[in-house]
């Protein structure tokens, strides 16, 4: 019997199936891509579920399951995603909890609320620009002028990431396919790469590597510029979400 349904692709989705098998509790962890599924991949007691899941599906999941928990742990940037599974836990009465990653603003960056106001930003200043975001921003930065030479993007190394960036009409060459976090050094030797005098970059915390890029990009002195994390009005930690699934052993 499933006794907890994840949602992840993250880090924290990760540790959360490592402490679950841990402790022999089965689950379902649900990710969106294979990329997602691989950390997990050989741990007893996880089944994982692959596959973008809207929130009819997500609806029809958990009715088929009816677990007694459902953990959202997808990135802080995911807002549709979160909600959808919000609705899909409304619709089938189900226990939510939301894991929320900590942040910490870094000084001397410029923080944008909305991905318009970046590019229009981003637009007006001179030089390469080194996009940490990942291929959902390769479409809205089309817009920019010179893009394909002015843009680098790090993308996920995955068919999906490379073939959406491609089809857009970026350059081959500025396409950087890895898995991160990455260390301060190596963000330097892509920036240097690049020769990058912009970091455009979501606040990933400290477990997507965001001090390390922020450190790497002030010692190349670029400017850095970073796409603000929608303000989520409730959640709880990790370890506050490990108690909660120990709870369901008992």
């Amino acid at each position: 019997m499933v006794k907890a349904v994840i949602f992840g692709g993250t880090t924290e989705g990760r540790e959360l199936c490592e402490f679950c098998s841990k402790i022999k509790l089965p689950i379902v962890y649900c990710v969106a891509t294979q990329d997602g599924a691989l950390p997990v991949a050989d741990l007893s007691d996880i089944e994982v579920h692959v596959g973008r899941l809207q929130m009819t599906e997500m609806t029809l999941l958990l009715q088929q399951l009816k677990p007694e928990l459902v953990i959202d742990a997808t990135h802080p940037y995911a807002q549709e995603v979160s909600q959808n599974i919000k609705i899909a836990c409304q619709n089938t009465n189900q226990s939510l909890l939301r894991v929320i990653r900590d942040m910490d603003k870094e000084e001397g960056c410029i923080y944008f609320k909305y991905m318009e106001d970046l590019i229009t930003w981003l637009e007006k200043e001179n030089g390469n620009i080194f996009v940490t975001m990942g291929s959902s921003s390769a479409a809205k930065l089309k817009k920019l002028t010179n893009y394909q030479k002015r843009v680098w993007l790090r993308i996920l190394p995955s068919l999906e990431s490379l073939s959406i960036c491609l089809n857009l009409g970026y350059n081959p060459k500025q396409l950087i396919c890895m898995q991160g976090p990455f260390s301060e050094d190596l963000n330097r030797l892509m920036f240097q790469t690049a020769d990058a005098k912009i970091l455009v970059t979501k606040n990933s915390g400290v477990t997507g590597g965001f001090p390390e890029k922020v450190q790497a990009a002030r010692k190349e002195k670029m400017q850095i510029a970073v796409l603000s994390r929608p303000k989520e009005s409730a959640g709880i930690t990790l370890e506050e979400a490990q108690n909660r699934i120990m709870e369901l052993k008992k």
